[in-house]
Order: C-alpha cells, then sequence, then structure tokens
C-alpha cells in the first residue's frame, strides 16, 4: 500500500491551477479548516483514514450549521467571503469562525471548490475538465496536507539515525500507535530503550484543540511507559527532517 497519495491528474494540469487557487483563496481555513491542526487532532496510520476523518469532520460540521437561521449558513458557506471581506470574515464571533476553521469539509463541498475552481481556468489551454478540478481541490487540501507529515517524520528518522548510527529505529504497527499515540520505537542491541512521537512546530500552539490532544497523547504515552518501561519523547521537526526543540536530544544521547 502507498503511503502517500500520488497526484490522480496530469502534473501540467494540476500546475495550471495554482494562479487560480491562490488568488481565489480557496485554500483559506475559512474554505477548507486548519489542516494541520486537523491532522494533529488524532493519530492516523494510514492517509485512507485520514482522509475519511476529514470527511467525517465536514459532515459533524454541516450538523452543527444546521442549528443556525439560513442567512448564516449562507455567509458561512461563502466560499469566496474571505476574499470579498476579509474583515468582515475577522471580525465575525469565534463561535462562527470555528465552524469554518475548526472542521473539515465534506466531499461533496470540495466538489464545490472545484466547481469554483473550474469556472476559474476553463479556458487556460489545459482542457480541464470538473472532476479534474475537483481532484485539484482534495490533491492540494487532503493529499498534500498528509504527504508533508509522511515527508517529514521521514526525514525527521533519517536524521536521527545520522545522530544514533548504532540505535534502529522501527516504526511500530497500527494496533500499537492507535494505543499509545507513538511513531516510532528505538532499539539499541537489540533492547528497547525508547519511543517518539515525531510532530511538527505546530502541534505545541496554544489552542483548545491541541491542548486537547496533547493531553489525550499524554495519557496514551504513560499507558506505554507503564507497561514497556521505556520513557516516551517528543520530537518536532519542520519537513525537512531538521530538530526544532533540540533539548530532547540530550535524553536521547544518554540512553
Amino acid at each position: 500500500m502507498e503511503t502517500e497519495f500520488v497526484l490522480p491528474i496530469d502534473a501540467a494540469k494540476f500546475r495550471s491551477t495554482s494562479d487560480a487557487w491562490n488568488e481565489l483563496m480557496l485554500g483559506e481555513p475559512w474554505s477548507v479548516g486548519h489542516l494541520t491542526t486537523l491532522i494533529e487532532l488524532k493519530t492516523f496510520k494510514s492517509k485512507e483514514e485520514w482522509e475519511a476523518f476529514y470527511y467525517q469532520s465536514g459532515e459533524e460540521r454541516e450538523r452543527l450549521l444546521s442549528r443556525w437561521d439560513a442567512p448564516t449558513q449562507a455567509m458561512l458557506q461563502n466560499e469566496l467571503l474571505i476574499r470579498t471581506d476579509k474583515d468582515f470574515v475577522h471580525g465575525l464571533s469565534w463561535n462562527l469562525k470555528n465552524l469554518n476553521t475548526q472542521f473539515g469539509r465534506t466531499r461533496e463541498r470540495l466538489y464545490q471548490k472545484g466547481e469554483i475552481l473550474y469556472s476559474a481556468v476553463h479556458n487556460n489551454g489545459c482542457g480541464l475538465s470538473v472532476e479534474e478540478c475537483f481532484e485539484c481541490v482534495r490533491f492540494r487540501v487532503v493529499c498534500e496536507t498528509w504527504n508533508r507529515v509522511v515527508e517529514r517524520e521521514r526525514n525527521t528518522i533519517k536524521t536521527l539515525q545520522a545522530m544514533f548510527p548504532h540505535t534502529v529505529f522501527q516504526e511500530v504497527p497500527g494496533e500499537v500507535y492507535h494505543t499509545y499515540a507513538i511513531d516510532y520505537e528505538a532499539y539499541v542491541d537489540g533492547k528497547l530503550r525508547y519511543a517518539l512521537q515525531v510532530k511538527p512546530e505546530s502541534y505545541t500552539d496554544n489552542t483548545t484543540y491541541l491542548t486537547n490532544a496533547r493531553q489525550a497523547n499524554s495519557r496514551k504515552n504513560q499507558l506505554y511507559v507503564a507497561r514497556f518501561g521505556a520513557p516516551v519523547y517528543e520530537i518536532i521537526s519542520d519537513n525537512e527532517g531538521n530538530i526544532l526543540h533540540t533539548d530532547v536530544l540530550k535524553n536521547l544521547e544518554q540512553v
């Protein structure tokens, strides 16, 4: 099974939509949610699981939206409002902005964005269809978000392997991943020494959602320590695998 999403359409067609995508601001949190926040809310072992969660979050948003009056619903579903009246969007109450920024979108909502994108690019000479424009939207929102996470973890382990050549870093199976919120176990001379949770810098942000996620992961980590007697360390890194909070490296050196 592929660990990363593969672009499902011609790469040149995909690139041809970049200017319109940015100009229309279809990738703003107002339109798709805070993607990094959403992907850090839970631990996902597969790209399919992440994509399903994103759509399920969108379904929850639809249920919450249905409680508001029709004008409010229409305003929150206005994909281009962030571009046409940014000040109005930023001035909304937290409860209203929350419905757009802290939830995913259904597949149907992403398709609507594909239709908006199509209206802007269908005459650009690349022969794009509405379906291809939808795949452009899906790839930017769902797939690239996941791929960045996969790339970051892979590069981070490469960095650590270079630092600690005698340590074997082994990715944990899905059941362990979900139960204990760890990504890798580290072995020296065949003996388990510690486990790692690899996260981006945004994971340290002070938001309610990430605070709850950190607390949940901490509880799972404590279960791991109690069962296996090995500590769990949090590694904060960027997409290139650079370790951003280096104090933790002292702990790894002492193991």
